[in-house]
């Protein structure tokens, strides 16, 4: 039963006489009843067993002035943030009791906030002025890319700027609609995820879709790869590389589970590797096996950042057209937050060490390289055209751009933007009309903001950007990415 703040309860109230009163915020009382204090408690001892009310109402637990309803995952009862607390201090606090609460791994949604000692950000273009001439802003500036320049049928985008795989269950129907229609209307890219090719991307944008050949192997089929414009292997992701993938039963509706060939309510899991790709010469007779059955589409795979060099000739000598690194940052429907934050490395790291290796080896005019991973603005996506991508993944500022707000609970399927729950409720929140007006709205402004940048520094083609139009504001990123550092020199 609840305390109630009634006179005769206010009377009985000791929380004025406690040595861990507030007094910077004198006057308040019925703690047990009224909630926690607004001012920072200080421990020093407490009242709240000495309390006729405690017994009264058979309350437990103490320092009620201080305690938080509804904390973590779990919703529990904790001593709330004092206001001089550093937030990641107190976030582990409640992440160890929810991991004690529960016996679960921690759920996270979205990628990583783990702030980094530097970033993109720390990269600046370099502007052309006598050296080199700027272009006017009416000189045309190619922004077009071509997916498997030397396969049997290439992919040819308008854009560098691709979507990543975000699978129906994962993501509503509704969102999948957006970017299917947005890729359409925009001759972009854009990725199936590992929810299964659905038949309705297929008929809106079959020219632009990318189905992806992930490790559970939902919704697929010869039929179906036969249908898609290029194939994606997944082998992993930024958010949790090595670590295999799951949606929760809870988003499970009937529809996801017959595009992935599951029960519903059934949760689905899918595996850390293929297990028909255990070796190198397993992973080459799949890459021939996916180019013959559908006539030669470009055929690429997909894997978060870590042994970049060796993971890639083994992908090289497979015979793929493409590689997809996806950084660490990048973001997922569902995972457990120890992957998230301590798994991989991000893709300013990764994509030199790539593009440099590609180049050694003399393979890099025939495999096209996209970068993804903690991406947001244009000027991310044209950084990342300069160390060396041919194009860039994105998938949260798609998102964002369309209607998500970071509520960041996309795995308990409540999201109430409507863009990761399949409830008819909240699916009122994204208007597909809509959504594709944004989103197209937000890649037409990047591509042509890319565009711009290119004119800044004097070319007149998005793939002839490289390093050199790039310096670095921090020393060791200078070395890591291998730009110039603000003195002019390279490290």
């Amino acid at each position: 039963m609840a305390v109630q703040d009634t006179k005769e309860n206010r009377e009985k109230c000791l929380c004025p006489d406690c040595p861990s009163y507030p007094h910077d915020c004198n006057g308040e009382i019925l703690y047990c009843g009224l909630g926690k204090s607004d001012c920072d408690i200080r421990a020093r001892g407490c009242n709240c067993s000495n309390c006729p009310i405690y017994y009264e109402y058979k309350l437990d637990g103490l320092f009620y002035c201080d305690k938080e309803e509804g904390v973590g995952s779990s919703s529990f009862l904790m001593r709330k943030k004092r206001s001089d607390e550093d937030g990641s201090f107190y976030q582990s606090i409640v992440n160890i009791k929810d991991i004690a609460n529960t016996g679960e791994s921690n759920p996270c949604s979205m990628g990583s906030l783990k702030k980094l000692p530097f970033s993109l950000d720390d990269l600046h273009f370099v502007p052309a002025q006598v050296d080199r001439i700027p272009l006017n802003r009416d000189e045309e500036v190619n922004t077009g890319i071509i997916i498997g320049p030397g396969s049997r049928k290439p992919l040819r985008a308008s854009t560098p700027i691709m979507i990543t795989g975000m699978s129906f269950g994962a993501v509503s129907k509704n969102v999948r609609q957006v970017i299917a229609l947005t890729a359409a209307q925009m001759k972009m890219a854009f990725n199936s995820g590992e929810g299964g090719i659905l038949e309705d991307e297929v008929n809106s944008a079959k020219d632009f879709y990318i189905g992806q050949y992930a490790t559970g192997r939902f919704g697929i089929s010869e039929e179906l790869l036969k249908k898609v414009a290029a194939v994606e292997i997944r082998f992993g992701q930024g958010a949790y590389p090595g670590k295999g993938s799951y949606l929760p039963a809870s988003k499970m509706t009937p529809e996801v589970a017959k595009a992935r060939g599951l029960k519903r309510g059934e949760a689905a899991y899918s595996p850390a590797h293929h297990p028909d790709m255990m070796t190198p010469q397993q992973i080459k007779d799949k890459v021939s096996w996916l180019r013959d059955i559908t006539g030669g589409v470009p055929i690429g795979a997909k894997i978060g950042c870590g042994n970049i060099e060796k993971d890639i000739r083994v992908l090289v000598d497979a015979g793929v057209d493409f590689i997809a690194l996806d950084g660490f940052g990048g973001g997922t429907g569902a995972t457990e937050l120890y992957v998230r934050e301590n798994v991989g490395i991000p893709i300013f790291a990764a994509l030199p060490r790539a593009f440099k290796y590609l180049t050694e080896l003399g393979v890099k005019d025939r495999i096209f390289l996209i970068a993804g991973g903690d991406l947001r603005t244009s000027a991310d996506f044209a950084k990342c055209l300069a160390l060396g991508a041919d194009a860039v993944y994105i998938g949260t500022p798609a998102l964002i751009a369309m209607s998500c707000e970071q509520y960041r609970i996309c795995y308990t399927g409540l999201c109430p933007t409507g863009v990761t729950t399949h409830n008819p409720v909240l699916l009122t929140q994204l208007n597909v009309e809509n959504g594709v007006k944004k989103l197209t709205n937000f890649i037409e402004v990047s591509t042509r903001e890319i565009a711009n940048l290119t004119r800044i520094v004097g070319k007149d083609d998005v793939n002839k950007l490289d390093s050199n139009d790039l310096v670095s504001m921090n020393r060791e990123l200078a070395a890591i990415t291998g730009t110039r550092w603000i003195n002019g020199e390279y490290i």
